[in-house]
């Protein structure tokens, strides 16, 4: 009885060491790959802070101004000013009466299918244009 409980306990022993091996192995990973991960995070912090030293530089605006004069041509154009409303162009005349819209109403042509279908309804001979009101 005794040599099987000393058994059961070195084979519980054994179990034991072996998951202990394999959480410290898990835990040496883990670590590894924060202390990669830690270091590509102050990596791009560096690129970020070379990349805002570098638009700083880019959008200045004394060298866009100076960019500006050498690869565009603009010229200061003389501006228009109204000083009161008699200066400004004549209204043109309205398209449509301006007044009883209500009754107004437009014809539309009836749009007909280019090839028949394959149903048995034949289309109405006299429908060639539909009335519609525009009730505004």
């Amino acid at each position: 009885m005794i040599r099987t409980l000393n058994f059961a306990f070195i084979a519980i022993t054994g179990f034991v060491c072996l998951g202990l091996y394999r959480i410290a192995e898990e835990a040496r990973i883990a670590s590894a790959d924060l202390r990669e991960t830690r270091a590509a995070i102050v990596s791009e912090q560096d690129s970020l802070a070379v990349l805002g030293a570098e638009w700083a530089r880019v959008t200045q605006p004394a060298r866009i101004q100076a960019l500006s004069q050498r690869h565009l041509d603009l010229s200061d154009l003389p501006v228009t000013e109204f000083s009161s409303l008699t200066q400004l162009p004549e209204k043109l005349p309205p398209l449509a009466p301006e007044n009883n819209f209500a009754t107004v109403k437009a014809i539309a042509p009836d749009i007909k299918p280019v090839a028949p279908r394959a149903s048995t309804a034949q289309p109405d001979a006299g429908a060639g244009f539909a009335v519609v009101n525009t009730g505004t």
